[in-house]
């Protein structure tokens, strides 16, 4: 199983209804792409020196790389992906992270 974990950072302006609104948008995406086996994004609440500033987190999990992969170049990711980097504090990847992980590895 592949966990693809993003943490971003909104831009100031960016309103409660924006972010989720992208967030039900990037969720839809599992009706388009049924290798897409769990959606679930949340806000920040822990200690704030533990956050390096990332406001909101999204994760999702597919069977193996190739499903993943697949969803990453699929023309309907590429379009809510750049919708959701507009919404960012800054261009470029200081204000996401991706992280995916492998659990059948160590």
């Amino acid at each position: 199983m592949i966990k693809h974990i993003v943490l971003v950072r909104f831009a100031k302006e960016v309103t409660t209804q924006e972010i989720e609104a992208i967030f039900k948008k990037i969720g839809a995406l599992e009706s388009v792409l049924p290798t897409m086996k769990s959606f679930d994004y949340g806000k920040y609440n822990g200690s704030m020196a533990r956050h390096k500033g990332f406001d909101y987190a999204f994760y999702m999990e597919f069977n193996d790389a190739k499903e993943r992969d697949e969803y990453l170049i699929h023309p309907e990711h590429v379009k809510v992906g750049t919708e959701l980097r507009s919404l960012l504090d800054q261009e470029g990847t200081d204000s996401f992270m991706a992280f995916d992980y492998d659990t059948n590895l160590i």
